[in-house]
């Protein structure tokens, strides 16, 4: 049995009343002091956590018209819920609808943009639902050096559909269940509830590095742009791209490393490796949209540095009267770039 939904939540159907502005019988609830705010976040924690459940049982990502048909809200309410949520919980983007069979590099293009008007090319565009999500797997578990924390301790070989012990997953060290006290506890604080394993499974492929097919360090190493350090080249049977892209820690704009993971040769390698491209392009797509936030991000906090500094600057040069004698400006000290393992 499904745990944490309520049974309204695990009909087939549409969902009825859930964060859409009514209570039980249909009234709203009292006013809009406390009592209104904890209810419509109680509404929209279950109502995300379903709407999660339903983007991971299509593969990871809906239209949005297409979502619609699975609550009984309309698309203004559905784009209030998701906004509320943010894009650390869903990716709303704007792509154009394209005719013929399924491309996975014009797929990556069209969600290249930051999450809104990436649908540029004249064509008729369509709001698309990505199902986002912090939960990973626990690397130190997976070494049997971890006995509880707040990441899920589940075998990732299992994850991948590739343990050896599958058929018989007691013979296995690392655990295959979902529901065990730590899993569970894990995913209540995520806010996902009602979660299957193959719902689980495609949420962690398209947002965890943990299960990204594995990158080729050689490539990460060395001048030579296209292949760095490794003498296999074109023959290398890993990934040849960014390291610190597929974790979410890339800090350059320009970055002489490939963030491309879908190309000739990747999908080559993906077909080879009897992995899924659909999860890869998710994963692209989410990791380039967090690796633009990041960018972002370090750039408001450079501007806002620069121009603390240059008040002080003049602070300094101008006091005024009755004011306390300026200090001396020393810039902060650059941290080491070595970081616990």
């Amino acid at each position: 049995m499904l745990l944490g939904l309520r049974p309204c939540l695990l009909r087939p159907g549409p969902l009825p009343l859930a964060g859409s502005g009514r209570g039980r019988g249909g009234e709203e609830p009292a006013g809009p002091g406390l009592v209104g705010t904890r209810w419509r976040a109680m509404a929209d924690l279950t109502l995300c956590a379903f709407l999660t459940k339903v983007l991971c049982a299509h593969g990871g990502r809906m239209f949005l018209q297409d979502l619609r048909g699975h609550v009984e809200l309309s698309e203004a309410k559905l784009r209030a819920v998701l906004r509320r949520a943010g894009p650390e919980r869903f990716l709303l983007q704007e792509v154009e609808l394209r005719d013929g069979p399924w491309d996975p590099e014009a797929e990556v293009a069209a969600g290249s943009g930051s999450g809104s008007g990436s649908g540029s090319g004249g064509g008729a565009t369509a709001c698309r639902v990505m199902a986002v999500s912090s939960a990973r797997l626990c690397a130190r578990y997976q070494r049997g050096e971890c006995q509880a924390c707040d990441q899920l301790h589940l075998c990732r070989r299992h994850m991948l559909g590739k343990c050896p012990h599958r058929d018989c997953w007691s013979t296995c060290s690392l655990s295959h269940d979902i529901h065990t006290p730590v899993n569970v506890q894990v995913l209540k604080n995520q806010g996902l509830f009602g979660l299957n394993e193959a719902q689980l499974r495609i949420l962690l492929l398209q947002n965890d590095p943990c299960l990204f097919p594995e990158v080729c360090l050689l490539y990460n190493k060395g001048g030579d742009v296209l292949y760095g350090y490794c003498n296999l080249k074109d023959k290398c049977n890993k990934f040849h791209v960014c390291r610190s892209f597929v974790r979410g820690e890339c800090t350059f704009q320009t970055c002489k490393r490939s963030h491309q993971l879908i190309h000739a040769a990747t999908l080559k390698l993906l077909e080879d490796q009897e992995l899924s491209v659909s999860s890869v392009v998710n994963f692209q797509i989410i990791s380039t949209y967090r690796h633009k936030k990041l960018h972002k991000m370090l750039e408001e906090k450079d501007n806002s540095t620069s121009t603390e500094q240059s008040q002080g600057l003049g602070k300094q040069g101008t006091p005024g009267a009755g004011a306390v004698e300026a200090r001396p400006f020393f810039p902060a000290r650059a941290q080491s770039p070595w970081k616990p393992q």
